[in-house]
């Protein structure tokens, strides 16, 4: 685990390399972001990005959607760092970079890229950090969430959760959408079928544990919810894309659940407001998979983790004393005359040194969550989290 950013050199059709949590990834056209992660949940930003190269053309057909997600990105940035700060993990995160009328990361490869065969690398890599991420998650937990974060411009001030469903089915009632029917058109088809409370499709999707009920307590109306439980009459509706069918449960169980956040832009433009909804997504997505998937998960979050990245390294052990402290502390660890690095929650590197078994002393810095991480003949070791008070 460490902080820092690491340009892929290794074709996108072909990840076969081991990402690291907390380090940040840059696929070969530069276009694409992956934040690795270590937790169950990975967050999707298609059309936050606002570069726009003069080498790639603006994609021009008749459905083209061209304009972008205003501070999506920045949401979903900020959920990453709100996860570290809150548990010291690290949900997974992939950001499309370019400007939607570049590159849409939320369409198939034809409509994404219109032939564009840099954008068509880039379009394979934005997925394919998915895949790896949902492979890493079914991996060490067996089951995940996935996020896509998405903006809309609709007069109604709310949050559309999208789980594939369109308005019409929508308004029907609990007992036709518990329907195996509908249940199978669902994004969150895995959970229905497997979760803790038993709950059913209709209740998944609007009761009292439903993501959108849980944002809507927090301040957020939101719909479907336990208040606001369908688009009435022809209420605009977005019930979630390209991304929400590929890599949600949808037909089969494949471990991982989706749903499409559709923000508003009343939560989006003003910066307290958008402060107090990223902090509230992260509460609710960690809410929602402890409800849902794993009743341990608020205590011991990536401690869960059957095979971690201790794994490559039995013998290691490394004791941070006192923790949390006021930035002085002592190191056990069997590896002298190592390089210590740090790295804050950002991911920025703000303190290295040669460690010859003496103290380190981080005074200097402000209080908060760090990474310790031990770098020794070019060997990346476990990182350790240490708190500054």
């Amino acid at each position: 685990m460490g902080f820092f950013i690491f340009f892929v050199g290794l074709p996108v059709q072909s990840f076969s390399q081991t990402f690291i949590p907390g380090v940040n990834y840059i696929d070969p056209t530069g276009y694409v972001e992956y934040r690795a992660g270590n937790l169950p949940i990975i967050i999707s930003a298609p059309h936050g990005g606002a570069l726009e190269p003069g080498s790639i053309p603006d994609r021009v057909c008749a459905d083209c959607e061209v304009f972008a997600d205003s501070w999506t990105k920045q949401i979903a940035e900020g959920i990453y760092e709100a996860f570290f700060k809150r548990t010291g993990c690290f949900p997974h995160v992939i950001i499309n970079l370019l400007h939607r009328k570049k590159f849409d990361a939320n369409r198939d490869i034809g409509e994404a890229a219109l032939g564009n065969a840099v954008v068509q690398r880039s379009w394979f890599a934005y997925h394919e950090y998915i895949d790896s991420s949902k492979a890493r998650i079914v991996s060490d937990y067996g089951r995940g969430l996935f996020l896509d974060i998405h903006g809309h411009a609709h007069t109604i001030q709310r949050i559309e959760m999208g789980y594939l469903l369109t308005r019409p089915q929508l308004q029907l009632s609990n007992s036709t959408l518990n329907a195996d029917t509908y249940v199978r058109q669902s994004s969150i088809n895995g959970l229905q079928k497997d979760n803790l409370e038993k709950l059913s499709h209709s209740e998944l999707l609007r009761g009292n544990n439903s993501f959108g009920t849980i944002m809507h307590k927090k301040g957020f109306p939101s719909v479907p919810s336990s208040s606001d439980p369908f688009p009435k009459g022809s209420e605009p509706y977005f019930n979630g894309g390209y991304n929400t069918r590929r890599h949600g449960s949808i037909v089969s169980a494949t471990g991982i659940d989706a749903i499409q956040l559709e923000l508003n832009n009343q939560v989006r433009f003003n910066v307290a407001t958008r402060e107090r909804l990223i902090d509230s997504i992260t509460t609710a997505a960690i809410e929602y998979v402890n409800f849902h998937y794993n009743r341990q998960f608020a205590n011991k979050f990536c401690d869960l983790i059957s095979n971690t990245s201790n794994s490559d390294f039995p013998d290691f052990d490394v004791k941070i004393v006192p923790n949390p402290n006021q930035g002085l502390f002592s190191i056990t660890a069997d590896l002298a005359n190592a390089e210590v690095l740090i790295f804050n929650s950002l991911g920025q590197k703000v303190h290295s040194e040669l460690w010859q078994g003496g103290k380190i002393d981080i005074s200097f810095l402000k209080s908060g969550c760090y990474i310790l991480q031990f770098k020794k003949e070019n060997k990346i070791f476990p990182a350790v989290k240490i708190v500054k008070y």
